[in-house]
């Protein structure tokens, strides 16, 4: 089996087998070390659930969808990747996919600092890169000439790994820098980043707020006062650059967490309802039902 196909195998492997843990480690369960990858979407995809479970990775992860659609939660911001769309995934930050269409096509780039290091290039062309930092929004779609912009770098990238020669990484490592100039200067064009510096650094301490308290503190309330801001104002901050309001990304997270629970542990209801900040459980259940058009015990036996 060549050397893509089994990175693929061993990935989806890792994914299905540590499921249980709620959040994978890929860092911690991917067991074959590297500092660079690439892929067409269609080779991850293929023969899989078309989903991902929520993983972390340490890891800068980009990506573009030339063909379908999924759906991706990363960090705070869930959206809908379809064709042109222009995803980048710093490390650490958890992500997770479903509903990818069968059609789905594209390229994904994983890479570390430490590829640049031994191509003999700085870790500055990496760590000065704004679209390489948690809060900003991690998508954008691009115009159909500046997606085929963008894949021409992937296909480069892929062209130059596929040399039956010795592999040129320093010259891979430039092709990475092109399209990381090139991508910050699209989002820049669309998000508007030197502006939204302060606007940026609020969503950074939101999002390091709730990852820390979402299990206690439900309400919006509890993280303006951090913040230092009016609920109406974050709430609005936030559903301006993420797509959801404060309190359906708290909400997102609980849900989350709670379904992670139900699904990778036997902890009884009441435990749950308890742990995750709930005085009642009663409450609890409608809670969960509201979202997901079931109670949390059948939502468990769905599993069984």
């Amino acid at each position: 089996m060549p050397d893509d196909q089994i990175r693929i195998s061993e990935f989806r492997k890792a994914l299905a087998k540590y499921s249980s843990e709620g959040v994978i480690d890929l860092d911690k369960n991917y067991r074959r070390d590297f500092n660079f990858q690439i892929h067409r979407y269609e080779d991850v995809l293929r023969n899989s659930k078309m989903a991902s479970p929520p993983n972390r990775w340490s890891y800068y992860r980009i990506g573009l969808i030339t063909q379908g659609e999924g759906e991706l939660l990363t960090g705070i911001y869930k959206f809908k990747a379809e064709k042109n769309a222009l995803v980048i995934v710093p490390p650490r930050v958890i992500t997770s996919s479903n509903n990818w269409a069968l059609d789905t096509q594209g390229y994904v780039l994983l890479f570390n600092i430490d590829f640049f290091l031994e191509n003999n290039f700085s870790h500055q062309f990496i760590v000065s890169k704004k679209i390489l930092t948690a809060p900003i929004q991690p998508y954008i779609h691009l115009t159909d000439d500046q997606a085929e912009e963008v894949a021409r770098i992937f296909e480069s990238i892929l062209s130059e790994k596929k040399q039956k020669d010795i592999v040129n990484y320093e010259l891979i490592a430039v092709k990475i820098i092109e399209l990381l100039i090139l991508s910050e200067r699209l989002f820049e064009q669309k998000l508007n980043l030197s502006a939204s510096q302060p606007v940026i650094d609020t969503l950074m301490r939101f999002a390091d707020l709730l990852d820390a308290n979402f299990s206690k503190e439900h309400s919006v309330k509890f993280y303006a006062e951090k913040l230092t801001i009016h609920p109406n104002h974050l709430n609005a901050l936030i559903k301006k650059h993420t797509g959801l309001s404060a309190k359906e990304s708290i909400q997102n997270k609980i849900l989350m967490e709670i379904k992670y629970l139900l699904h990778s542990t036997k902890l009884p209801i009441k435990q749950i309802s308890d742990q995750m900040g709930f005085s009642d459980p009663n409450y609890f259940t409608t809670f969960f039902k509201r979202s997901e058009n079931r109670s949390p015990v059948n939502y468990r036996s769905s599993f069984a």
